[in-house]
């Protein structure tokens, strides 16, 4: 994948492990060998000493030299994990990817990574809090891979250093010339999303000379809703995904749109990994499936986006995403450029012929309105 990475890594983050102090007269926690426990359970087993003998000779306590015997010991030492062995692999190989596509998780999308896999699984873990794990099972769970993932601090650049270079654009092309050889156009796709407000904009009209501020009364709130648009090198678009900003979704928010459009909401009103997770599995890959060979996805690094689900899926299609340079989306990103300049004028037309029909007084966007606005654009 082709993205480029602005910020230089110069030192390790430490981990500090804490140390508990022991109360006053309290035993200390395993203050003996394991050596020391295989050799006096192997003397008391032959006969040679008796358990109590052996606890007081090799300072162990009774209790654990009877387990032991018993074999009563089956669990590891510790309070257990939350997840096995094989789904840490799973997050591990994650965060590797999305590293090397040119996007590393930080501590924060980690726990939201976890939350998000807790919420499919339908898992709830008591010990965290809307089941977002702490800051303090994060640093422990890069301890236990500390072989396989380091936690780095960046040096911080000027602006100037953070804007897309020539060069770097020249580069993202010479390799997407090469990723996109003999790739059809059919098979060569864009996604990226937008917001329709509820403000028509500005527009010129007619007033008196000298008024001081010209105004025209339209309601519209700063409120938005979230379309994901997506379309192929052939000219081929996709159906579009609604997200609401909504608690829930109303079967009215759902009728009378463009054919095959889906619709979703999240808190935010953006595109979270549910959502995003939902349209590749439902919009995208249902509309790619029938065509053979490797299909090309381009979008934006939004590390968010990438879930486990996303990955398998587009690993077991042969989907490969390459994903745009930091900051370039105004330059390099296609339906930016060419596809959403007049969009949006068709939109603010479209609002305001919506705004100017209406009987009522006071007209904002409803979302119930808004299916049949956007057949209409």
């Amino acid at each position: 994948m082709f993205c480029f990475v602005i910020c230089s890594c110069v030192n390790k983050l430490c981990v500090i492990m804490r140390t508990y102090k022991p109360k006053a007269g309290a035993r200390p926690y395993k203050s003996y060998s394991n050596e020391c426990l295989e050799k006096a359970v192997s003397e008391i087993v032959s006969q040679k000493i008796s358990l109590r003998k052996a606890s007081k000779l090799y300072k162990i306590p009774a209790g654990t030299l009877s387990h032991k015997i018993n074999k009563k010991h089956g669990k590891l030492p510790g309070r257990p994990v939350v997840f096995m062995e094989r789904e840490e692999q799973s997050i591990i190989q994650h965060i590797k990817t999305l590293s090397q596509w040119g996007f590393p998780f930080d501590t924060l999308d980690l726990r939201i990574l976890v939350r998000t896999y807790l919420e499919k699984q339908g898992r709830t873990v008591a010990q965290f809090a809307s089941n977002l794990p702490s800051k303090e099972w994060a640093r422990n769970f890069l301890q236990r891979h500390r072989n396989e993932l380091a936690l780095r601090t960046c040096q911080n650049i000027k602006r100037s250093r953070a804007g897309v270079s020539a060069h770097e654009v020249k580069e993202y092309f010479d390799n997407l010339k090469e990723t996109l050889a003999d790739i059809p156009p059919e098979l060569i796709y864009n996604y990226d999303e937008t917001n329709l407000s509820d403000n028509p904009g500005t527009k010129k009209c007619i007033f008196k000379r000298g008024v001081k501020y010209p105004e025209r009364v339209k309601d519209s709130t700063k409120t938005a809703i979230s379309v994901m648009f997506c379309g192929n090198a052939a000219g081929q678009v996709l159906p579009c995904y609604v997200v609401y900003k909504a608690e829930n979704l109303w079967s009215t928010w759902t009728e009378g749109g463009p054919k095959g459009t889906r619709y979703n909401r999240s808190r935010s009103g953006w595109f979270d990994a549910t959502c995003f997770t939902d349209w590749f599995e439902t919009i995208f890959l249902p509309s790619v499936e029938k065509h053979s060979g490797k299909k090309i996805i381009i979008g934006d690094n939004l590390s968010s986006h990438f879930t486990d689900t996303v990955l398998q899926k587009a690993s077991a299609k042969d989907v490969a995403f390459v994903c745009l340079p930091p900051n370039s989306t105004h330059l390099l990103q296609p339906l930016d450029v060419a596809f959403y300049g007049p969009l949006k004028r068709s939109w603010r037309k479209v609002i305001e012929d919506w705004k100017t029909s209406s009987r009522k007084k006071s007209v904002t966007l409803q979302k119930d309105c808004f299916p049949a606005l956007l057949k209409k654009l």
